[in-house]
């Protein structure tokens, strides 16, 4: 889908990947609504997204409460006429042993990372299908929705296999109207190390990131901004994966292999007359 003229809406766009995405589309000729959990980061992105010539807002959002994502639809719409693209980026990360993950730690990763996904497509490809015409979701889940190639992050990796499953399933009722992408970054220069400094005092209040996490990325993570070129593309493209690193090929391979090797186990003869899809006599 050709990105100029079209009306967008990034979550979690005040820093980070949200930003790169924001200032990618705008520098492709879309207007950007900015929507972040920090309304002062929300507006700066903002200001850079107006400073290339297109029509920008500011919109301060827990992409965890429903009504606040229907609040923001409603801003986007009235301040740009129509919507068009929507990015689902909005993530946090509270690393840790698996065995000691908290209800709080698991609820706050699943509740930002796979419920504000929800939220977003719920309400925008309900209005996007009345709307009618081209649209596009990107929903920001990881190359962990494929595989885990790192420890301490489960209730994440869980998260983001969610987006994926969701994206799918979205897809699957309603591809024939919205066109739907799933980026799946792999190691990116981000706060996402120290998101918990807006975790809810309902679940366990802020915490402190972990300083050599946040060194891993700043050394070896991918710029923002290059993400965001990245994602722009993938919608031009219409691809339902975006990727931005291509080794994680060995990620898709072994998730493929596991699976294949399993079943040509499982059923060296194939299917079976009881797994078949035919009516059976009920008694």
């Amino acid at each position: 889908m050709k990105i100029a003229g079209k009306n967008a809406v990034v979550t979690g766009a005040g820093s980070g990947i949200g930003r790169g995405i924001a200032l990618a589309l705008a520098r492709a000729g879309a207007n950007v609504v900015v929507a972040d959990i920090e309304q002062s980061k929300a507006k700066a992105t903002a200001d850079e997204v107006a400073g290339l010539g297109v029509q920008s807002g500011h919109f301060s959002l827990d992409v965890r409460d429903a009504k606040q994502v229907a609040a923001l639809a409603d801003y986007a719409w009235g301040r740009l006429g129509r919507v068009d693209i929507l990015c689902n980026n909005a993530g946090v990360c509270a690393p840790g042993p698996v065995l000691d993950t908290s209800d709080e730690d698991f609820r706050w990763q699943f509740e930002v990372n796979a419920g504000g996904v929800f939220n977003g497509m719920r309400e925008f490809v309900r209005r996007f299908v009345v709307q009618g015409g081209p649209a596009w979701v990107v929903n920001t889940a990881s190359h962990n929705a494929i595989g885990a190639p790192v420890k301490g992050v489960a209730a994440y990796v869980g998260s983001k296999h969610a987006v994926l499953g969701l994206t799918d399933a979205f897809r699957t009722e309603h591809g024939d109207a919205v066109g739907f992408s799933v980026l799946c970054p792999g190691i990116i220069n981000t706060g996402i190390w120290d998101a918990g400094r807006n975790r809810p005092a309902e679940l366990g209040g802020s915490f402190k990131g972990d300083a050599r996490n946040a060194q891993a990325l700043t050394t070896f993570g991918m710029r923002p901004e290059r993400v965001g070129e990245i994602v722009a593309k993938g919608i031009e493209n219409e691809d339902f994966f975006i990727w931005t690193h291509p080794q994680d090929i060995e990620l898709v391979e072994k998730r493929y292999r596991e699976g294949s090797e399993a079943i040509a186990r499982q059923w060296p003869n194939g299917a079976d007359e009881e797994q078949m899809m035919t009516p059976h006599d009920v008694t």
